[in-house]
């Protein structure tokens, strides 16, 4: 009989705490990882790029984006405007539910639902997004955001559904075996 593993050696464990949930999704083929590389990074001034969101990961199906704190985000009071989050949201799902397809799809939100759990005063915040469900046009997802302190303390600030719809004309890129 073996003896229990310490928690560390725990695979379940992530070892990044803002991304607890990237493990579950799989690598995007190469191809489409170019394409989409230079998301919320375009030389016209969109307002991701303008508010200064950065990708951080991208599988087939989930995308992780940051907000890096600046104190211009923030209301009078301190905290950082909850529009921000929800943009965060809404713009992190966008790859997570277009690499996909074969050419970006047109798409637009249809619902969208936060619920803010807790504020963030100070930090960056990062969101994971993920399809749950592709229907024919309609694409429903979850996320979450976490802020991350200076020392690399992660809380839970706010969850959100989504419900994307899908131009028909879009059609799915081609499943590429691992390598």
């Amino acid at each position: 009989m073996s003896a229990p593993q310490p928690p560390s050696a725990d695979r379940s464990t992530p070892t990044d705490l803002t991304a607890p949930n990237a493990g579950r999704f799989g690598p995007l083929p190469d191809d489409v990882r170019r394409r989409w590389a230079k998301f919320c990074d375009w030389e016209e001034d969109y307002f991701p790029n303008h508010i200064g969101m950065v990708v951080e990961d991208l599988r087939s199906d989930y995308a992780r984006l940051r907000l890096p704190w600046r104190e211009v985000l923030r209301q009078p009071e301190g905290v950082m405007h909850g529009g921000l989050i929800a943009a965060l949201v809404d713009t992190c799902v966008v790859p997570a539910v277009a690499t996909h397809y074969e050419v970006h799809p047109r798409m637009a939100t249809v619902q969208l639902g936060v619920r803010f759990l807790r504020p963030v005063v100070g930090r960056d915040i990062v969101a994971e997004a993920w399809v749950e469900h592709r229907g024919r046009s309609m694409v429903f997802c979850h996320a979450e955001v976490r802020s991350v302190g200076p020392g690399g303390e992660v809380e839970l600030v706010a969850t959100a559904d989504l419900v994307f719809r899908v131009s028909s004309s879009a059609s799915t890129a081609p499943v590429a075996a691992p390598e």
